[in-house]
């Protein structure tokens, strides 16, 4: 005979892309009362009440039943803390087929008696009642054992550009709302001083229309990451050639952007309803490779938009002197849809000797840095139409008075009117047709990539 446990619930609540376009960005400072989410599911907390069961056999027996017979020595423990049948016994204890419960009866818990009660006589010794042992966490339970050491860009990816830690599926509800979730290949953003979050977004207007009045958390504000909290869009980088795939089917209605985990009522994470799939990261496009390739003396720092979300620049590429890195490029068709339109990654590309922490964060004017850098970058692979890839450089329009200090030349096998900036002459140019800065400060190049192709950008002296 064996003990069963069994839990009831009484309740339940139940785009030409290839360009790069300038974003607009909004900072709503401070932290104001979110409204409701008329259409967003309510969790409500369920009644359970655990039901005792006598089990002989494979047939119900009642409490009264198990006192009797370990009374009269017509049961006893077994070597495995189960009871059956004695063999000294004369005859079985009789049993008798009870009628299937309905879904009501169920739900009732069983005679009062627990088996603590149980009280033998003191010659048969048996072993005192217990209950079997609570049954270990499912995986859908808990989530699966994950390094959560923190870790770099360079040590989420391998050489080959995959990330191990991205394909990890992500575990809805099991990580609080105010812990990093480290092992599901997010890249912490330890610079913005949000506790690893890129930026934390509470969307004051929840309409049928979109969101609105979105409070952006104040960089710095945070450093442990308690910022986000029930309601809010938390949102995190991916290591190149990763992109975030978490994000709300609901939108800014006049342009704004969201994206990120979100936090649910019970102050857990989860993916956003928009996500576009079980993922924090997915790869870029399979059908086109971007690298980058330092032949300078000094770091350089290229930093991608938080798209969509804060639209910061703030997930970074670092290059060495001698090294090559990977940057994503999305398949249109595949990623985010901002106003009907694909979109493409967008990166700003610092100076030589900007760090990482200073070049991929909101910078000031004159510092050329941040969103202020001297040059962007765009790409994606238009997985459509052409089923070609389309990757840019351009001039920063709002930092059009400073040049980079090293030249780029895009490269590769299936490169179709490669774009370069020369750092000489302040040109850029496409194929072989150039222009300077000065007298077009806002034209810049498009470079075509056969599917499968690679293209590399070469950053050199002249």
């Amino acid at each position: 005979m064996r003990l069963v446990h069994i839990a009831t619930l009484s309740a339940v609540a139940g785009v030409t892309v290839a360009k790069p376009r300038p974003h607009v960005h909004r900072h709503a400072h401070g932290v104001a009362q979110r409204a409701a989410q008329p259409d967003k599911v309510v969790y409500a907390p369920v009644t359970i009440e655990t039901v005792v069961k006598y089990v002989l056999d494979g047939h119900d027996i009642s409490v009264d039943d198990v006192r009797s017979g370990l009374a009269n020595g017509t049961l006893e423990w077994g070597p495995d803390g189960n009871l059956s049948v004695s063999a000294k016994a004369p005859a079985a204890l009789a049993t008798s087929t009870p009628a299937p419960a309905s879904p009501s009866q169920t739900a009732k818990p069983e005679p009062k008696g627990q088996p603590s009660e149980v009280k033998p006589k003191p010659e048969d010794k048996p072993k005192e009642l217990a209950p079997d042992p609570a049954p270990k966490p499912s995986n859908s339970d808990q989530p699966s054992q994950v390094d959560t050491t923190p870790h770099t860009a360079d040590q989420l990816v391998d050489g080959n550009g995959h990330c191990a830690s991205c394909d990890k599926e992500f575990p809805n509800g099991k990580i609080p709302c105010s812990q990093f979730p480290y092992g599901y290949g997010a890249l912490p953003i330890n610079q913005e001083g949000l506790g690893g979050w890129s930026g934390i977004q509470d969307p004051q207007y929840r309409g049928g229309d979109g969101f609105d009045d979105i409070t952006t958390t104040v960089s710095g504000s945070c450093k442990d990451g308690s910022c986000c909290k029930p309601g809010c869009y938390c949102s995190y980088g991916c290591p190149n050639p990763y992109l975030k795939l978490s994000f709300p089917k609901k939108q800014g209605r006049t342009g704004q952007t969201v994206g990120g985990l979100f936090c649910n009522d019970q102050g857990m994470l989860e993916m956003a309803d928009g996500s576009i799939g079980k993922t924090m990261c997915g790869p870029g496009s399979s059908s086109m490779t971007v690298k980058v390739q330092n032949k300078l003396k000094k770091s350089v720092s290229i930093c991608r938009t938080d798209y969509p979300g804060t639209e910061s620049m703030t997930f970074p590429l670092t290059v060495g002197p001698g090294e090559t890195g990977f940057l994503a490029s999305p398949n249109q068709s595949k990623y985010f849809f901002w106003n009907g339109g694909a979109t493409s990654a967008h990166y700003y590309v610092n100076k030589q000797g900007v760090s990482e922490a200073e070049g991929c964060t909101w910078g000031k004017e004159g510092e050329a840095r941040g969103n202020w850098a001297p040059a962007i970058f765009g790409t994606s692979f238009d997985d459509r139409n052409s089923h070609m890839g389309y990757s840019s450089l351009k001039q920063n329009e709002l930092n059009r008075a400073v040049p980079l200090d090293y030249s780029i030349t895009f490269t590769g096998d299936g490169i179709n009117s490669a774009c370069s900036y020369k750092k000489s002459t302040d040109q850029y140019c496409e194929g072989g047709n150039c222009w300077r800065v000065k007298d077009q400060p806002d034209r810049g190049c498009t470079a075509a990539t056969k599917s499968g192709g690679t293209l590399t950008l070469i950053l050199h002296d002249d």
